[in-house]
This record gives structure tokens, sequence and C-alpha cells, in this order.
């Protein structure tokens, strides 16, 4: 049977109404699969797009709003990197730095019978400077010494402490010790070298 014009016109009404529907659900269908399936996904992929760039934003805008108080923290930040450059220098300096221990010796009564660097020990950004010092005095002026040294601005452990050897001093009846110890301070290592 061929369809045509004529046999449309034929149908009754209830027919009509439903080849009707189907032609339109051809047309929605082909408008659907050909036309806005595609538009469809775009639209998704672009709402997610908006989304992640909406958050991006939000996180801008609120560094924007919080930036004096960023440029605060690193205002204090370049301060305490100043102190800790101090504490633990990017140069040897350690002639000033053995100098420094045999004035704090005398100082407090010591006599000091060596103050020698050893090789540094390299770790990963930092290096530690061994020095090896041999003293002769009292006991308490040996925690002076010792407490001298700690207050320096440099980062100095005390390690390997070995008294020995007591005496009388002939001169002041006060025990006299040899002490040796080794005194470690630390170097920032910069890149390169």
């Amino acid at each position: 049977m061929a369809i045509n014009a004529e046999t449309i016109a034929n149908l009754s009404p209830a027919r009509k109404l439903i080849l009707m529907l189907v032609v339109a659900g051809i047309i929605v269908g082909a408008y659907w699969y050909g036309f806005y399936r595609s538009k469809a996904r775009i639209l998704e992929t672009m709402e997610a797009e908006y989304s992640t760039k909406q958050a991006k934003l939000n996180e801008n805008e609120a560094i924007v709003r919080n930036l004096p108080r960023f440029k605060e923290e690193v205002d204090k930040l370049n301060v305490r990197l100043k102190t800790v450059v101090r504490e633990l220098p990017n140069r040897r300096e350690i002639p000033d730095l053995l100098e420094t221990i045999s004035n704090l010796g005398a100082l407090n009564g010591l006599e000091v019978v060596y103050v020698k660097p050893r090789p540094d020990v390299n770790k990963v950004f930092f290096a530690e400077v061994p020095i090896q010092i041999k003293v002769k005095g009292g006991y308490h002026e040996v925690g002076m010494f010792f407490d001298a040294v700690s207050k320096l601005p440099r980062i100095i452990n005390i390690s390997d402490v070995t008294m020995g050897n007591p005496r009388e001093d002939k001169d002041s009846g006060a025990l006299q010790l040899d002490v040796s110890t080794t005194a470690t301070t630390y170097r920032y290592i910069e890149k390169g070298g």
C-alpha cells in the first residue's frame, strides 16, 4: 500500500491523530539524536568547567581580600629569616667564631689549650661544623664558659664533654680539670655549594 495524500485524507480521525503523533515523535527523536544530545553534552562539559573556574575565582578573590594580611605575614617571615640566617649563616665564619670561643674561655678564667675546626659534615641543606676545644680550669668556670657559648647568636651545640686529670691549683688551692669537648655549629648550604 502506497502512502499518498489521498490515503492519508481517507484515514479516520483517530488514525490521523496517531499518524501525526508518530511523525511528531520521529521529528522529535531525530532532533534529539541529531542535534540536542551533542549540544547537551557540550553544555554539561561547559557547566563543569564553569563550576571549576568559579571555585578558582572565589579562591583568588579570597586571596585578594587577605592580601594585606599575607603581605604582613611575609614581612614577619622575612624578619624571622634574617634571624635564622644569623643563627645558620650561609658561609663559613669560622675564624671569627674561633676567636670568640677563645675569648669566652679566657674571660671565664679558663686556659684555652686549643680551639680547632674539624671537617664539615654535609647534610641535606646545611652542614655541621664541628670545633674541637680543649681548656683547663675549674668546674664552675667551665660551666660559665658553656653558658656564655650558649648565649652566642649562632646555634652551637656542646657535646662529647670529657673532664679529667683533676689536680689542685698550687696558688688558689682550687680543683683544676682538663676539659675536652666538641662544639658543633651549622651553616646553610646554598645550591651549588
